[in-house]
């Protein structure tokens, strides 16, 4: 069973012109040791562009057991580059996290006496994207990989932390207006999928 999550998020996008790109595929290419069939003519007809975002998530899976003090509500942030060729389609891959839910509850009755609970689970999620875009400044996104839920846990005065991966599925629409030639400015609505 997963999570369903529901984001929205204000994103800050850069696309790197032709000097930009032959400047990151050279910190690439000599981060890598290599340096063959990396570098671009001025009239390349493909960019690469990074979009930053974070914003508000809403867990809206159902739980077999809810305390009052539940909390599905939380924060994402992600980082996205993106290689858009002169195609429809685009490639590209995200890192991000995500807060999935968070429990503070205190005075719960147990057989040993009462103790306060105080959970909180957050995922790191790592994504290939495509990305198409139908209509100008609108993108559809699709993305699949893992995550890796975290959780901390305190009760009866231990902490504990876990840790387990999992798939990740992501569906998602965005609107970016053009601030200047090379920075847009937009929203973005997500649907994703994370195992709980």
């Amino acid at each position: 069973m997963g999570c369903l999550l529901i984001t929205a998020h204000f994103s800050l996008t850069i696309t790197m012109d032709n000097n930009m790109k032959q400047t990151f595929l050279f910190l690439i290419s000599f981060l890598l040791l290599h340096s063959s069939g990396l570098s671009q003519t001025p009239d390349s007809i493909y960019t690469l562009t990074a979009y930053g975002g974070a914003g508000y998530v809403r867990n809206i899976a159902d739980f077999e057991y809810e305390l009052p003090s539940l909390n599905k509500n939380g924060f994402l942030a992600g980082l996205r580059v993106m290689w858009k060729p002169d195609y429809l389609v685009r490639a590209g891959i995200e890192v991000g996290r995500t807060d999935l839910y968070s429990v503070d509850e205190s005075s719960i009755p147990t057989d040993s006496g009462t103790t306060n609970l105080q959970t909180d689970v957050y995922s790191w999620n790592f994504m290939l994207v495509f990305s198409m875009s139908p209509i100008d400044n609108f993108e559809i996104n699709f993305g699949t990989g893992m995550a890796f839920n975290t959780v901390n846990n305190s009760a009866f005065g231990n902490e504990s932390t876990s840790t387990d991966g999992g798939s990740v599925f992501m569906i998602s629409s965005g609107y970016y207006i053009p601030v200047s030639e090379d920075l847009m400015v937009g929203a973005e609505l997500r649907w994703m999928h994370i195992p709980k």
